[in-house]
């Protein structure tokens, strides 16, 4: 008998929804028949989009609670035996709304529902991180709970992402390694500001004559602002130009021979293909935990307390840079002081 399995991903978070891609196979692998659906937002759909695996996509234009309510309209349509929420959000009353829009036959949620739990609904508690008193664990680890509750063969987990035949082509590769470098994550104490960015490619230009280094733009100020900033290194140093679409910088990640960025999508980007890392975190240990790259070859390094991203040194990242570059298949974890 078919088996209808709606995946939840609607906070339009990227990073999210490449962890997400881990579940097609082994659900396909467990229910050959099944179809499975996803319910996203405008910003992370490219990851499901062109996704054999994936038979619906119901896609909510906007965080609009009427837009959310039209997909999850479109979802309720479908007749969905299973729906899955991975969030520890089921007080969000928009949450609430889809969860009840949807109305599958039966709800698979991290959390007990706090005001409508239902009787068939299967919870799976666990120390899933976000509080000092619980110990956190890979956000994947929630989807391989999901497969062993299902009673699917949940190894390996990878990341599985399909990108469209009309994925605009990476930048053509020249002598050297690429690095690619993401500069930008959710909030500025995650991000690299445009000063410490400048000495740090000014660095890797130094020293690293062997590398190129290939910058995402997660804006058209941004763009504007990288080109100026290095326009005399051109020879080395490009700007991708900004796309509304995460498609073109994943293209690039895929491309790459290592990758650069704060906590967010790219790591888990990287991940995809296994791609080298170098990850820097705000001093959260449980973003630390949750989101650690899951590379064979990684350097996580984590600002000293109460520091943002941009407060480690240009010179700690060189020096992991150096380690990483030396010790293939290296795997590391620095806090800083």
């Amino acid at each position: 008998m078919t088996q209808r399995i709606l995946i939840l991903s609607h906070d339009n978070k990227i990073g999210d929804a490449i962890v997400v891609t881990g579940l097609f196979k082994p659900l396909r692998a467990h229910w050959p028949d099944c179809e499975i659906g996803v319910l996203c937002g405008a910003s992370n759909a490219a990851l499901y989009r062109h996704h054999p695996d994936v038979k619906h996509l119901h896609v909510s234009t906007s965080r609009n609670v009427f837009a959310r309510m039209w997909a999850s309209l479109k979802a309720r349509f479908v007749g969905y035996d299973k729906v899955v929420h991975f969030g520890l959000d089921l007080a969000n009353p928009s949450v609430q709304i889809v969860l009840n829009t949807v109305h599958a036959k039966q709800r698979f949620l991290f959390l007990k529902h706090p005001t409508k739990p239902l009787p068939n609904d299967v919870v799976m508690e666990g120390n899933w991180g976000y509080s000092p008193n619980t110990q956190a664990q890979h956000y994947s680890a929630r989807h391989l709970r999901l497969l062993h509750t299902l009673g699917a063969t949940p190894e390996p987990y990878r990341y599985d992402i399909h990108l469209g035949l009309d994925t605009p082509e990476a930048p053509t590769r020249g002598d050297g390694l690429l690095m690619v470098i993401n500069s930008q994550s959710s909030a500025a104490n995650k991000s690299f500001s445009l000063p410490w960015l400048q000495a740090f490619v000014n660095a890797v230009y130094a020293q690293h004559p062997h590398l190129r280094m290939q910058l995402l733009s997660a804006s058209p100020a941004l763009e504007t602002a990288m080109r100026d900033m290095f326009d005399a290194q051109s020879d080395r140093v490009a700007v991708t130009p900004f796309a509304p679409t995460v498609t073109p910088s994943l293209a690039i990640i895929q491309s790459a021979d290592l990758v650069v960025t704060p906590d967010t999508y790219a790591v888990h980007a990287a991940s995809a293909w296994n791609k080298p890392v170098i990850a820097l975190y705000e001093p959260s240990v449980l973003s630390v935990d949750s989101w650690e790259p899951l590379s064979d070859t990684y350097a996580q390094l984590i600002a000293p307390h109460g520091q943002a991203v941009s407060d480690i040194g240009v010179p700690e990242v060189m020096k992991a840079l150096d380690h990483l570059l030396a010790n293939p298949k290296s795997r590391e974890r620095v806090f800083l002081k």
